[in-house]
């Protein structure tokens, strides 16, 4: 098998400084580095629009761009504009500047370092900016003349997990062939059917009608991979695209999303949109939860389209990889190149980044019929079948007594985003080790899944989820041996969008869980030497503690459907989450109505005080955050400045703080600027609250995309102060826009931070090689309580009792971040010391990295 190399480059949009650049890699073993690439050159920007008017009036192409206006047949070769391209774009990439080419020079050693000239790399562009997607960088002499086994794949950003493929005897295609005027869709349609004899099975649409297209996009048992052939078209901005479905309707994706994201959770892997400008489509698809989508990023002539199809299929129905058959098929277009100058150009591969650990082949979605296999080409005899037989069902018996979960009313799909270690939840987080440990644990095979996971841990200490993992294969093989019992918890967290904070969380419950089941000595012991006995007691006279890992998407449906499958297990007593206050209010009436405890350790909405008894909080709300950062403006003088805010209207977190802190100032925001906004821009959000005479912007973003905005805003801050919400606290603002936060004076209140005379930060950091944060010890906290109070159980473990133990007066723990107790609101009482607190950012001096600091430290 080949070796695969996953090099990421993140272009962060940084206003007159150029682009913030961070390289990074999946499975190649070096440290991200980071720099700044100059902004785009005049040059470079005009060269290509040059080029693609000049493209645009070639006469085939003309026939099937439906965004162009009519004008009359211009027959001129458009060569001259693109070889212009390739020399601006080379010149900007290899102009040598001081900030840019520490990080050219290491790419070009981690590309010479990744393997032979055979290796297949995939180069993953992380950029927003809708002029840097368009750029044809597989053009970069460095891609061209050293590394040509590069691949190029354009980052979209979407809801959702990523959805392993659902295997059936053939690979399913859906094949829409829409509004077609000046295009041939006969030669598309002959290339699709010859997939037949590859082990296809084809469902043709021609022009369909809305309701046709969506009832078939229903049929079970779903497809695999989606082909367009007709018009499309896209917004310049490549935020929205349409399909000419017929002669009548031209639809957004938004238009049929429903069955869409029906089709995308029954199974579709793969869109190919052999039609015009695409980048559009590819967004829409991916908020839907789509990973993988192709495009043509211009209007491409008939013949064009149809060669790509036929020489990308050429490769990936013989078991190529997605990456290596595009880069084979843009390849093959090369003798178009003299009559459609730019024509290996226009394919493009968009990919989300949850589904670059996961090669998609052919093979992949068929599934094999083992036993014909076996009993043909072994030609057993009908006894030994049998007994093969009769021994898969003992097996598949044993491992659905471990795995099995009551599921009377809960959808099949969502239960592909719960895992007790028989699933790979976070994709990032991946190795043979970690893969063979889950295949194990799905088995029933617990002492080789401890053993596997032991080995996972030694290469990826830090995380969390194989960790949980390991616990509970140790929990699982005490109960099946009758030497230990059983206690269920579980937790809530968004990995598919916020995957480094989810593991933030799932640390904090990780190191609460080992110390329980064999303290954390033992467990690091383990980790350093896999050889070594694993000698778990647990606690409370011989239980352990097993923790079920969901992720809720940040949807509030899907936190919904989380909450009703964690309900109908009847083992689970607790669960601890949801992150944002959205998901527990969804989730929180579910979890109340079934009278289930649910202790959040990040949600901090003012509307959940005073939500459900069964919904408790450990961390503060957001009136005591509002009130931390109002008596600091005061303390400064600033009180009476006029404050902008960049928020997200109606988000209950985001708008909760945000209207905490109003009720609090002399004088309202003088701007709101919402983050969430399709045509959000950081330097107008900066420069019309100037306008409005701020002195001071509010940040508070609540998702990976809006704090991406908000580190736009700080990168453009042009003098104003900075505060924020606990939400700005992430490693990415220090990363992507330290320097500028530490000017702006940037001021967080957050819950808890680390103090190196804690024994908690001292220990987990040495337990995990790496800094801690409140989002850990907060959870860490939940998971304590959670144990404490079942010992006060007194082995009556039941729902209702630990939740009438959790709201005694009586009841506290003395947590690493304070005293906690509840309210029978479900609020934790606070005293004093444990209120939020003030960091900032400022610089190590010894270091040199940007850090968050306590204010006054």
């Amino acid at each position: 098998m080949e070796a695969i190399k996953i090099i990421k480059i993140k272009l962060i949009d940084s206003g007159e400084n150029g682009f913030h650049v961070i390289l990074n890699s999946i499975g190649a073993n070096f440290e991200p580095i980071d720099g700044f690439l100059p902004c785009l050159p005049a040059e470079l920007e005009s060269s290509f629009n040059q080029w693609q008017s000049a493209y645009s009036q070639l006469e085939d192409v003309r026939k099937v761009a439906t965004r162009i206006s009519p004008q009359s047949v211009v027959n001129y070769s458009s060569y001259e504009e693109k070889e212009q391209v390739k020399i601006t774009l080379n010149q900007w990439l290899d102009g040598g500047d001081i900030s840019w080419q520490p990080v050219r020079d290491e790419l070009i050693s981690v590309l010479s370092s990744l393997g032979s000239y055979d290796s297949e790399i995939r180069l993953f562009l992380d950029i927003q900016n809708p002029n840097l997607c368009r750029i044809p960088w597989q053009e970069w002499n460095l891609f061209q003349s050293r590394f040509p086994q590069t691949e190029i794949a354009i980052r979209v950003r979407g809801k959702g997990k990523f959805r392993r493929p659902r295997k059936s005897s053939k690979v399913r295609i859906i094949v829409i062939v829409g509004k077609s005027d000046g295009i041939n869709t006969q030669l598309d349609l002959e290339v699709i059917q010859k997939l037949k004899e590859k082990g296809a099975e084809v469902r043709f649409l021609n022009q369909p009608t809305q309701e046709i297209l969506s009832d078939t996009l229903r049929e079970e048992p779903g497809y695999h991979i989606l082909i367009f052939a007709g018009h499309s078209c896209s917004k310049e901005d490549g935020s929205i695209g349409w399909i000419y479905l017929n002669e009548r309707d031209k639809l957004s994706i938004k238009e049929f999303k429903n069955s869409l994201r029906y089709a995308i959770d029954n199974g579709l892997q793969l869109a190919i949109f052999n039609s015009c400008d695409g980048l559009g489509l590819a967004n829409q698809l991916a908020k839907l939860g789509l990973s993988r989508i192709i495009v043509m990023r211009e209007p491409v002539p008939d013949l064009v389209a149809v060669k790509f199809l036929e020489y990308f299929f050429a490769e990936f129905a013989n078991n190529k990889s997605l990456f290596k058959s595009m880069r084979i098929a843009r390849g093959r277009l090369e003798h178009f190149e003299s009559e459609y100058p730019g024509a290996m150009w226009l394919p493009t591969l968009c990919i989300q980044e949850t589904a670059l650990s996961h090669p998609l082949s052919w093979q992949q979605l068929i599934y094999p019929n083992l036993w014909q296999k076996v009993i043909s080409k072994s030609k057993l005899s009908l006894g030994l079948t049998a007994g093969i037989l009769l021994i898969i069902l003992a097996i598949n018996l044993v491992k659905n007594k471990f795995t099995e979960t009551k599921t009377t009313g809960i959808q099949p799909e969502i239960l592909q985003n719960i895992s007790q270690g028989e699933k790979l939840l976070i994709s990032s987080e991946k190795n043979p080790a970690k893969e063979e440990g889950i295949e194990q644990f799905y088995n029933g095979n617990f002492a080789q899944a401890i053993a596997q996971f032991r080995q996972s841990l030694q290469v990826k200490k830090n995380d969390p989820e194989t960790l949980i993992y390991l616990n509970n294969a140790i929990a699982q093989q005490k109960s099946a041996t009758n030497i230990g019992k059983k206690i269920e918890i579980a937790v809530s967290v968004p990995i598919s969008q916020e995957s480094d904070i989810s593991q933030e969380i799932l640390r904090g419950i990780a190191q609460a869980q080992s110390e329980f089941n064999c303290g954390l000595p033992e467990i690091s012991l383990a980790i350093k030497n896999p050889e070594n006995q694993l000698n778990c007691p647990g606690s409370f006279n011989g239980k352990f503690l097993k923790v079920t890992i969901a992720d809720d998407e940040y949807l509030p449906e899907t936190a919904e459907k989380i909450a009703q499958a964690l309900v109908a297990k009847a083992e689970i007593i607790a669960v601890i989450g949801h992150y944002s206050s959205d998901m527990t209010l969804q989730a929180g009436e579910i979890y109340n109505k079934a009278e289930l405890v649910v202790i959040s350790p990040t949600s901090t909405s003012i509307l959940l005080k005073n939500f459900s008894k069964f919904v408790l909080r450990v961390a503060p709300n957001d009136s005591l955050a509002a009130q931390t950062l109002f008596n600091y403006l005061e303390r400064q003088n600033w009180a009476d400045k006029k404050i902008a805010v960049a928020y997200i209207p109606g988000n209950s977190y985001s708008q909760s703080l945000a209207k905490e802190l109003n009720k609090l100032l002399p004088e309202k925001f003088v701007y709101k600027c919402n983050i969430l906004s399709g045509n959000f821009s950081a330097s107008d959000c900066v420069e019309e609250a100037q306008n409005q005479g701020a002195e001071i912007m509010f940040l508070v973003p609540a998702t990976d995309r809006t704090l991406s905005n908000v580190i736009g805003i700080i990168n453009n801050a042009k003098g104003l102060k900075l505060l924020g919400g606990d939400s700005v606290y992430n490693p990415r603002v220090l990363k992507d826009a330290g320097k500028q936060a530490d000017r702006g004076n940037l001021t967080l209140a957050i819950p808890w931070h680390r103090h190196p005379n804690s024994q908690f930060s001292q220990t987990a950091q040495k337990f995990w090689n790496a800094e801690i944060n409140w989002r850990t010890a907060k959870s860490y906290d939940a998971t304590k309580t959670i144990i404490k109070a079942v010992d006060e159980m007194m082995g009556n473990y039941s729902r209702k009792q630990l939740q009438r133990i959790l709201s005694n007066p009586n009841f506290y723990l003395e947590g690493v971040t304070g005293k906690i107790r509840f309210r029978e609101s479900g609020d934790r009482q606070f005293l004093e010391k444990d209120k939020p607190l003030l960091v900032q950012v400022k610089s190590n001096a010894k270091s040199g990295k940007y850090e968050f600091v306590i204010l006054g430290q």
